[in-house]
């Protein structure tokens, strides 16, 4: 995507335009005639060389991916030490907003039926196409509350492939590094250390 449209549409990065941020970079609200974007514009000097392998990663599984709970990038650009990836617009925000900070959005807490729809569709239906239905199989081995995303229907996606893996069909590979997330740690991954034990 073009630099003088990206800076268009979220008026030079302003911060007024400021949706997010996480430990790489500043999320933007903009507009692309009547498609909302978001923005993240990595900030380089905290990239290191782990930032920039998650940041490839991003753009190398999200080409070869599409699913409905999977969040969808738009586009990338790349020059010098800019660093930019647009994503579709996710308007609700993180899961984590809806679980613990709901009272500050003036929102109801997610009823049980909410969670249930969010946790057995939404996620796990997203996770399984990643997993094991797409034509090539990563494992995420970052999912938390905060790479959950809600769109405009309150529908629930899978966010921040940085730290995917491509799986592998030998075992011991896929061994090699554990998920960084504490508390969650992919299937294939146990299933692959029983395996291993046999």
């Amino acid at each position: 995507m073009s630099i003088q449209a990206l800076k268009m549409t979220t008026n030079n990065f302003s911060e007024d335009f400021i949706f997010g941020k996480d430990g790489f970079g500043i999320v933007y609200k903009g507009d692309l005639s009547v498609t909302l974007i978001a923005v993240k514009r990595s900030i380089s000097g905290l990239m290191g060389q782990n930032g920039q392998q998650e940041f490839k990663t991003e753009i190398d599984v999200l080409r070869k991916v599409r699913h409905r709970n999977l969040v969808a990038l738009l586009g990338y650009y790349v020059d010098g030490q800019e660093r930019l990836l647009v994503y579709e617009f996710m308007p609700k925000g993180t899961l984590g907003h809806h679980l613990f900070e709901w009272e500050s959005g003036n929102a109801p807490p997610l009823s049980c039926k909410q969670r249930l729809v969010i946790s057995s569709l939404d996620i796990a239906r997203g996770i399984e196409y990643l997993h094991s239905l797409a034509q090539e199989i990563f494992i995420h081995r970052y999912l938390k509350h905060a790479n959950i995303l809600r769109d405009k229907d309150l529908n629930a996606k899978v966010s921040d492939f940085g730290l995917v893996k491509l799986a592998t069909h030998n075992k011991m590979s896929m061994t090699t590094q554990v998920a960084r997330t504490f508390g969650y740690l992919a299937p294939e991954y146990a299933s692959n250390w029983i395996d291993l034990l046999f």
